[in-house]
């Protein structure tokens, strides 16, 4: 009798029998369903106003009405741990964030080394006035920032080797 009281609870838990729940995610609602949305929605007048709302309707919004992105705790590997249908709210912003912030960056990193290879006194002259036609060459080619560093990280350069790096005496 345990054995088979076993076996059809595994079934049950493996087939999944229980009914499928819409859990309420920290009190949003659906902007669809809500009501200040669906008011300030009404009074969008113009073409793109109106295709924002139309948009924003399928996200999930609070009791002001207004879209709540969805950032739960890391559970998952990876911190990847979305609410299914809610990944572009931050991954596609957040990696165009990485993606600018690296630019800016590599190209602050590759016109300082451009300026130091000049010469002491003309990088002094060159970090308080800007060359402006070598900070735009090192603006255009960080653009491809992610593949100058891996070929860096290959070939060594894009560490400084140990000797080189001061150690402050305590």
């Amino acid at each position: 009798m345990r054995r088979l009281f076993a076996v059809v609870l595994s079934a049950l838990l493996v087939l999944g029998f229980a009914p499928v729940a819409k859990a309420d995610i920290a009190g949003l609602t659906p902007c669809a369903e809500n009501a200040r949305f669906q008011q300030r929605a009404s009074a969008a007048d113009t073409p793109q106003a109106i295709a924002r709302f139309d948009r924003y309707s399928k996200s999930l919004c609070g009791d002001d009405g207004l879209p709540h992105a969805l950032i739960p705790a890391p559970v998952e590997p990876f911190a990847m741990s979305f609410i299914r249908g809610h990944e572009g709210e931050i991954m596609i912003p957040g990696v165009i964030f990485i993606y600018i912030a690296g630019i800016i960056g590599w190209a602050g990193r590759s016109y300082l080394q451009a300026i130091k290879a000049k010469g002491h006194k003309a990088a002094l002259d060159n970090e308080i006035h800007l060359d402006i036609t070598l900070a735009f060459n090192c603006m255009l080619r960080a653009s491809a920032w992610p593949w100058l560093a891996h070929i860096e990280g290959q070939n060594g350069s894009l560490r400084e080797s140990d000797d080189k790096i001061t150690v402050s005496p305590r």
